[in-house]
């Protein structure tokens, strides 16, 4: 829950506190207590994690809310590393030494030592133009020796007097590679690893159920699985009076349940849609302002709304539009359904929902008793609905 008070209240005063693109801190952070609590103990206890969330749902946050966990303690180094950009084993390696690099505190003493250490490697040091952040390039075009050079820079972390905690975002995207044993040989030499642990965090739900969950796969049984699912009503609707009650801005009860409502509970766009409403600075807020920021967004993201419109077939944006009307839909081949909005035939709408989940406008929620189709975007579903 929210907590500000004295020198910390003045500290943020300035600030939106509901961020949409970043973590700022665990006084930005809603709940997520027994998710936070369940991988920090996997870290303490050397239990790998596999974390499974489709988009926007708050899995990134939730792992730098963990790592915030262990910031204060001396001998445990964090490194995050997103590997969604990357398109092959190489840009993987620079990726992950790159975001070693850059996570060793400068401040300590053993920094010097890990970053020589790297250096050895003979990567090649640049920076970026704008943030002057270091990129570390291996430029090595032999897959042997990339091989052998994940190797040796896994070994040489794993050497240091300190417990090491890795989250690779969107590890999905190692299937995507050319090089399709990448995952093999990851697991090769995750096994050699004693003072080195890893969060494995996913949006594609099927594509990591495949690299964790099938039997025929390298991963398969390495982890403890875990789904991160929508943040309680409850605890989302407490989160967002008392935060803005913190920054002298007054909501009832009534306003924060609409916008968890609208939002369907996705933290992504319950996130956004506080954040315009903050941006008010109005010291009292209803449900006028909140349905007037809710027309807003709406309006401001139709350009882009058509745009998805305009790269479908019209078998495709009739399911999708079909799909949001429904909000949650169990039985796309039900009669009932496909006559209910002239879907024509069961086959076709097949192939559209097939195209929908691919293009991800569409995603199957399949960790719940009851699975069920619904559309990404709650923005895009609000603003169907709407026209």
């Amino acid at each position: 829950m929210c907590n500000f008070v004295g020198k910390e209240f003045k500290k943020f005063s300035k600030m939106n506190p509901f961020p949409t693109t970043t973590y700022l801190g665990s006084n930005f952070f809603c709940d997520r207590e027994e998710e936070t609590h369940r991988i920090t103990n996997n870290l303490k206890n050397q239990i790998n994690t596999a974390l499974f969330s489709y988009r926007r749902l708050g899995k990134t946050s939730l792992i730098h809310h963990v790592f915030e966990q262990f910031k204060t303690e001396k001998e445990v180094l964090c490194i995050y590393l997103d590997i969604f950009g990357t398109e092959n084993f190489e840009s993987f390696l620079n990726e992950l030494a790159t975001a070693i690099y850059n996570n060793v505190p400068k401040q300590r003493s053993l920094a010097t030592k890990i970053i020589e250490g790297i250096q050895k490697l003979r990567p090649t040091i640049s920076f970026d133009e704008l943030s002057g952040t270091p990129n570390i390039s291996f430029n090595i075009t032999d897959f042997e020796q990339q091989q052998k050079t994940l190797a040796q820079l896994f070994h040489f972390i794993d050497k240091q007097k300190l417990t090491v905690f890795i989250a690779i975002d969107e590890f999905q995207q190692i299937l995507e590679y050319p090089e399709k044993n990448t995952d093999a040989i990851l697991r090769t030499q995750l096994q050699k690893l004693k003072t080195t642990n890893f969060v494995f965090l996913g949006s594609h739900q099927k594509m990591m159920n495949e690299l964790f969950n099938s039997a025929k796969r390298p991963f398969f049984g390495s982890c403890e699985n875990m789904q991160l699912n929508r943040i309680e009503k409850e605890k989302y609707v407490d989160f967002i009076v008392e935060t803005f009650d913190s920054f002298k801005q007054k909501i009832d009860l009534e306003t924060a349940n609409y916008i968890y409502n609208w939002c369907l509970g996705h933290t992504f766009y319950v996130q956004f849609f506080c954040n315009k409403l903050f941006a008010l600075g109005k010291k009292s807020i209803t449900i006028k302002e909140a349905k007037s920021i809710a027309y807003e967004i709406l309006k401001q993201s139709e350009a882009n709304f058509y745009q998805f419109k305009n790269l479908m077939s019209q078998q495709q944006w009739r399911t999708l539009v079909a799909i949001a009307k429904e909000e949650k839909l169990y039985h796309p081949n039900s009669s009932s359904f496909l006559q209910k909005n002239n879907l024509g035939a069961a086959s076709s709408v097949k192939r559209a929902i097939e195209a929908l989940e691919e293009k991800e406008m569409i995603f199957y929620n399949a960790s719940v008793e009851k699975p069920y189709y619904e559309v990404y975007n709650k923005f895009l579903m609000r603003w169907i609905q709407h026209k």
